[in-house]
């Protein structure tokens, strides 16, 4: 029994958006990539293989889905998808990158609780601070202030969980993993050497490989610091530097823009030479003034001033919501999945989709079909409006069947199980439903 209303997958535009980003999938291969995703932008609550499959108008059959996953030669990787969705957003105006923007880079972790799962083990988790099963994800995202969306991804492998499969050679750190993404962005969009995107990650990241990436290719970053970070020559750390030698006179207040209302803060701003870092803008930033450093941020853009420091971090941001609404909207952390190859494949359909999502809003779908007036300030609001244009796909089916001499028996008995496929059944729902648009409605 459907729990959603069917899904009939045909979406030329959705359809033309994966070929262009993996022109080797075969038509079938096509039709199955786009129900997969048509289901991930359903109004299910849990957007299994197994629900999407049984959702489907024109196939019910959850293993035609699986094999795809697990089993279909794609043509390319996961990691070739992403760089051809990065360049299919480079295309046009609208969607690609620009000068004032940012690249992020994060990581997030997808809890599981599956013990048959591949890539899933043992992480911290920095929001209970405690150890949780789950598939650890590294990604970037670009954003700026018409848009944001994925860029790379990669699932992190503790050295444990690779040493016990017998393939420690495999081991990459996260630092490692990031400044993979870097020289792949370089590689696929050449253009960011002119653009200077602001590249914002946290203190996890702000490590010598990292700088060192960035600094080979004239990028600027942005990134929060540990208190305990070394200054060279005062034998002290910025912490110890804080509390020692500034004193709240030295700090001024500044005004930050924000979403909500302007926020107060109090920094101070200073060039230091950090370990491992250089010489970098060091901005000490207090809630109060004379409360203790909350924050401290650092950056190789020696030309900032602090404000435009913190403003530049405070972009980093969008990926933090864009995981968010992943999970909600998109399924992103609903996989059951067990083999790598199929988990991988379904979050790299999964970015694909949410891409898909900023592609539409950004190139006018969304307003050549509901009008410009349409609310889009949100990706629930995107999704919704998708989800209505999957119901009026519904409806065209719908009135193509009846064009076709099928009558409402006909579609009744098509959806119902099965096992339960009796005329009487229907006629006894049929009346049913009648009647209460009788007394309801007051008549017909």
């Amino acid at each position: 029994m459907m729990y959603t209303i069917p899904i009939y997958s045909n979406d030329p535009w959705l359809i033309n958006f994966i070929k262009s980003i993996n022109p080797s999938f075969t038509t079938i291969q096509l039709k199955n990539a786009s129900r997969i995703c048509q289901g991930l932008l359903s109004s299910m609550d849990h957007k299994s293989i197994a629900s999407i499959a049984e959702a489907l108008v024109e196939a019910r059959d959850q293993s035609s889905l699986n094999r795809f996953l697990n089993e279909s030669n794609w043509g390319l990787n996961p990691w070739e998808m992403d760089a051809n969705r990065i360049k299919v957003m480079q295309r046009y105006k609208q969607t690609s990158f620009t000068s004032g923007g940012s690249i992020v880079i994060d990581d997030s972790l997808l809890a599981k609780s599956g013990k048959a799962m591949d890539l899933v083990h043992p992480h911290f988790d920095h929001c209970s601070f405690v150890m949780q099963p789950g598939l650890s994800l590294v990604t970037t995202n670009y954003s700026d202030d018409a848009k944001n969306y994925n860029l790379l991804k990669e699932a992190y492998l503790r050295k444990e969980y690779l040493e016990h499969l017998g393939a420690s050679d495999q081991f990459k750190t996260k630092i490692k993993i990031a400044t993979e993404f870097i020289e792949k962005i370089v590689e696929t969009v050449p253009s960011v050497l002119a653009q200077k995107p602001t590249f914002l990650f946290d203190s996890w990241f702000l490590s010598k490989p990292v700088v060192g990436t960035l600094k080979k290719y004239e990028l600027k970053y942005v990134s929060r610091a540990k208190s305990n970070r070394i200054i060279v020559g005062l034998h002290m750390n910025l912490k110890e530097y804080a509390d020692t030698v500034l004193k709240p006179t030295a700090f001024k207040e500044i005004t930050i823009q924000s979403v909500r209302a302007p926020e107060s803060l109090f920094a101070y701003t200073a060039i230091l030479p950090i370990s491992n870092l250089g010489d970098v803008k060091v901005v000490f930033v207090k809630n109060e003034l004379n409360g203790p450093v909350k924050a401290y941020l650092v950056s190789n853009d020696l030309k900032r001033s602090g404000t435009e420091i913190i403003e530049a971090y405070k972009a980093r941001w969008p990926i933090e919501t864009d995981y968010k609404n992943n999970k909600q909207y998109l399924g992103l952390s609903e996989f059951h999945l067990r083999k790598k190859e199929g988990i991988l494949r379904y979050l790299t359909l999964c970015f694909l989709t949410s891409t898909y999502l900023e592609y539409c809003r950004l190139m006018g779908i969304f307003g050549h079909s509901f009008g410009k007036r349409v609310d889009l300030s949100s990706k629930g609001k995107e999704v919704r409006a998708y989800q209505h244009l999957m119901f009026e796909r519904f409806l065209i089916w719908l009135d193509y069947q009846f064009s076709q001499e099928k009558n409402l028996y006909d579609l009744m008995r098509f959806f119902r199980d099965e096992a339960t496929h009796c005329i009487d059944a229907i006629q006894f729902v049929h009346q049913s439903t009648l009647s209460s648009l009788i007394i309801e409605g007051g008549g017909m």
